[in-house]
């Protein structure tokens, strides 16, 4: 993997971990159009970049839940992981070709529909965060495990649709990441350990692959949590709508 080749997917990879429009889509895309190669290290690294950001830009946020542990959003954090957990290892062990990006233009299509339900169908934004809302938001936050399919448009949909204003919407989605980036590295770290497949990675590209991505991210959230405050998600929706349908084109074409 050329330097420049992993500064492209750093950047890729923290700015959509954060915006609603799917990192495991778009990175799994690069990947298809030749854009560096497979590697279980260099992305168990650019995961601890966007872990980094994640952490430094919410830390009023998950600071407290250190300090005060027994609270109703721990609670609430742990309660959306339980089927995001679950869900995630059914479809690892049960249907990897899912996850290996067979329906990677229908996931895309999938992140527009759920951002434009949650446009168009959202609650009055006045209910708080409960405990069914969480499990519900970590079932979409399981079926997120699908290339194409974002987790952050998916768990934002899910607290809209159900009534949660669109700020604190953000706020849990980020502070939701952190657990999965983390789970999401450990995973990774254990099948590297087994000896699945993996390129070694030179230094340089390594380091600029982490960095980036602890940047892009670190500018991604606090982009995106100034911009759904005044403004919808319909732009991204158009986005990995007009993706999806192009990537479902792109193999009838011949180019992937």
């Amino acid at each position: 993997m050329t330097w420049w080749q992993a500064l492209i997917l750093g950047i890729v990879q923290g700015a959509s971990e954060f915006l609603p429009i799917s990192s495991s889509g778009h990175l799994l895309l690069l990947e298809k159009l030749g854009v560096g190669q497979e590697s279980l290290f260099f992305n168990i690294m650019v995961h601890v970049g966007t872990l980094l950001a994640v952490l430094i830009a919410m830390r009023r946020s998950w600071t407290p839940l250190l300090r005060r542990p027994i609270q109703k959003n721990t609670g609430y954090i742990l309660l959306a992981c339980v089927p995001t957990v679950a869900l995630a290892l059914i479809f690892k062990y049960l249907a990897p070709g899912l996850i290996s990006g067979q329906l990677l233009g229908f996931g895309f299509v999938l992140t527009a529909c759920l951002l434009t339900a949650s446009e168009m169908f959202k609650k009055s934004e006045t209910a708080l965060l409960n405990g069914k809302k969480s499990i519900l938001t970590g079932v979409l936050q399981g079926i997120a495990v699908l290339p194409g399919v974002s987790r952050s448009g998916a768990t934002i949909s899910a607290l809209r649709l159900q009534g949660v204003d669109k700020t604190e919407a953000a706020n849990f989605s980020f502070l939701l990441s952190i657990p999965i980036i983390i789970g999401s590295a450990i995973l990774e770290g254990i099948d590297l350990a087994r000896g699945s497949a993996a390129l070694d990675i030179a230094t340089l590209p390594l380091i600029i692959g982490t960095v980036s991505a602890f940047i892009s991210g670190l500018v991604s959230i606090n982009f995106f949590i100034k911009l759904i405050k005044k403004h919808s998600m319909i732009g991204f929706a158009v986005y990995t709508l007009l993706l999806g349908v192009v990537v479902t084109l792109l193999p009838i074409w011949g180019i992937l």
